[in-house]
């Protein structure tokens, strides 16, 4: 399992996730169901840590305005 880090940048809003998940198709995905917000391609991902322990889940997330 891998720890990303996930954001998407809405008109003024930015919004982000921290989580644990296979990769970065299932870390976009398992993103934009969490917040409800955009689809899977709207969001980046990026590696923070690998090999980490799973199983697949969310660790927090957040939005701020830009």
């Amino acid at each position: 399992m891998i720890k990303f880090s996930c954001t998407m940048v809405s008109g003024s809003d930015i919004f982000f996730a921290t989580l644990i998940a296979e990769n970065v198709k299932q870390a976009k995905e398992m993103a934009a169901a969490e917040t409800h917000r955009g689809q899977p391609r709207e969001w980046s991902a990026r590696v923070l840590e690998a090999d980490v322990a799973g199983p697949a889940r969310f660790l927090g997330t957040g939005a701020q305005e830009a």
